[in-house]
């Protein structure tokens, strides 16, 4: 009999030292993590000065709306600097307590960072070298506020999801969740360039334009391509960032 108190004691208290959110909590864990989160933080006021400066630089070079809130690459910078500053604010409040951000918060995060993180990839293996081989200015990509838009906001967004920002743990579901606002305003940008309302900006948008199979071709890559960026996302951030914060894997994933 007290073999079987013993046992059932433990296991309850084995199940007690797990959170809601699927975390261990202990001490040193506990610890563990509000470094985590602090050194987060700290990278995501970083983003948001950086995302600041290329906002402001880029709002003085187009200073007629329109022209500018068309972009994805400005949506999904200005977006992030949002996010960040978010993140920032609630992970700071987060240090003084149990040293996790709210649920929404990370979700809106991670959103942002696939955004940033399709704008890298996009930037890089189809618009840059379109633009190099046309004899375009390489500048246009990266230079000026597209430095921080187009290159480092997107590697220091990714260092900082992977790595630091550890909870809550994302699940399948957030991963289809992140990936709707590209979705979204892919579908609109096609509908605005097929009523000529809108041209381009982006060459793979131009469905006047462009060949019917150009832009079959065009949806075929891009639309599992960003469904994988999410994924991809979201199984880092649970591999390495949740884990070093002791967030455990449950059905949802």
């Amino acid at each position: 009999m007290d073999i079987q108190t013993q046992a059932s004691g433990k296991a309850g208290a084995f199940m007690h030292s797990y959170s809601r959110s699927g975390a261990i909590d202990t001490p040193q864990l506990r610890a563990r993590r509000k470094v985590q989160l602090a050194l987060a933080v700290l990278v995501n006021l970083a983003l948001v000065l950086m995302e600041g400066w290329a906002n402001y630089a880029l709002w003085q070079q187009h200073p007629v709306f329109k022209d500018l809130v068309i972009f994805y690459t400005h949506q999904s910078n200005f977006l992030a600097l949002i996010a960040s500053a978010l993140f920032v604010l609630f992970g700071t409040v987060a240090l003084f307590r149990d040293g996790r951000i709210p649920r929404l918060v990370k979700l809106f995060r991670f959103m942002c960072a696939v955004q940033l993180y399709i704008t890298f990839i996009v930037v890089l293996v189809g618009l840059g070298p379109m633009t190099a081989l046309a004899g375009g200015n390489l500048f246009a990509m990266y230079g000026g506020p597209m430095f921080v838009m187009h290159l480092m906001g997107p590697i220091v967004s990714l260092v900082s999801f992977v790595f630091l920002e550890g909870t809550p743990r994302l699940h399948l579901g957030d991963a289809f969740l992140a990936i709707q606002y590209t979705w979204i305003y892919s579908i609109v940008m096609v509908i605005l360039n097929a009523v000529g309302k809108v041209e381009g900006p982006y060459p793979f948008l131009q469905v006047d334009v462009n060949p019917w199979w150009v832009s079959l071709l065009y949806a075929v890559v891009m639309i599992p391509g960003g469904l994988l960026t999410a994924f991809c996302g979201k199984w880092l951030n649970n591999g390495i960032a949740c884990r070093l914060a002791g967030e455990t894997a449950d059905f949802h994933d």
